[in-house]
């Protein structure tokens, strides 16, 4: 078990190199000069070159693109992101300020998916091919076609500018976070519910479920004891990608409510062309998803005793 969780981490630090290459090297050949922009907060609009040129020379961007990547590479193992080359802000102290609007949308959108695809999927499993499991699978394809954005304009359309029950933007209160995490719940939730219907009714026909019937439980017994656990293991996997997806900052809902997580922080970052912090971003989502996959590989051997990994031993 223990070597396995050293392999994966080992293929987290692969993956996490891979991504400081493919991020550095795409801001590289992103149009526009880094040091003309640097340049043009320090100075304003009037520039010469010769001050174009002392901050290419002061930043090091006057030296060879694979020794920058190396530079860089060092101050990442020193925990230093860089500065933002518009506000000249720490980029990991910027983040990092962010992450907490992040995580409470990234909570608040998984619980609401879960609790309305839970008992949807549950619900479907024991009335298939009927009235409820129709509505249901419209339901889930409904959710499933409407991408988030649209999702989120409706939200607004319905419940802040015609009920006027929920504002359409801002950060601080639980009236904030209604619309946003509804609409990342609801977009899950589609997924979720059908995945879990499929997955209890494929255990609802092992032997072991036969056998606790035969045994004299009942069929509330029978579902929650036996089969939902192990019906779970997909969705835990489904449920933890998604947190990682999440926690990367939910790039559209967050721009959609001006929601001040990691999602805008990149956005905004990409249309000022501020590399450091778009590098810094993608880094950090990148670490963050890493990390998400293998906790849910570990909670696997948790949910089932019957998984182990001594295979990869």
């Amino acid at each position: 078990m223990w070597k396995y969780i050293a392999n994966r981490l080992v293929m987290v630090l692969i993956v996490i190199a891979g991504v400081t290459l493919v991020s550095f090297f795409a801001m590289y050949l992103a149009p526009g000069d880094p040091a003309e922009l640097i340049a043009l907060e320090r100075y304003g609009q009037d520039l010469d070159k010769s001050q174009i040129e002392s901050v290419r020379e002061a930043e090091g961007l006057d030296a060879p693109v694979y020794f920058q990547y190396f530079i860089w590479l060092d101050h990442l193992l020193h925990l230093d992101l860089g500065r933002s080359i518009i506000t000249s802000d720490d980029v990991l102290e910027e983040i990092l300020l962010k992450l907490p609007a992040t995580i409470e949308l990234t909570v608040a959108g998984l619980l609401i998916s879960l609790l309305i695809a839970l008992p949807i999927g549950v619900l479907s499993a024991f009335q298939k091919n009927i009235l409820l499991d129709n509505c249901c699978a419209f339901f889930s394809l409904i959710g499933i076609s409407i991408p988030n954005f649209w999702l989120g304009i409706l939200l607004i359309w319905l419940f802040s500018l015609t009920l006027h029950i929920f504002p359409s933007y801002g950060y601080g209160s639980l009236s904030h976070l209604a619309l946003p995490a509804l609409t990342l719940g609801i977009s899950m939730s589609s997924i979720t519910a059908r995945l879990t219907r499929a997955s209890l009714m494929e255990v609802m026909e092992k032997e072991y479920i036969l056998a606790a019937r035969a045994r004299g439980f009942d069929e509330y017994t029978v579902v929650l004891r036996h089969a939902l656990k192990n019906a779970l293991l997909p969705v835990v996997t489904f449920a933890g990608m998604q947190l990682g997806y999440l926690l990367g900052g939910a790039v559209i809902v967050e721009t959609i409510f001006s929601w001040p997580g990691i999602g805008k922080l990149l956005v905004d970052s990409i249309f000022a062309r501020d590399f450091s912090m778009v590098q810094g971003c993608v880094l950090f989502i990148a670490v963050l998803f890493s990390l998400s996959s293998l906790a849910v590989d570990i909670l696997y051997a948790v949910l089932d005793p019957r998984i182990r990994y001594d295979m990869y031993e």
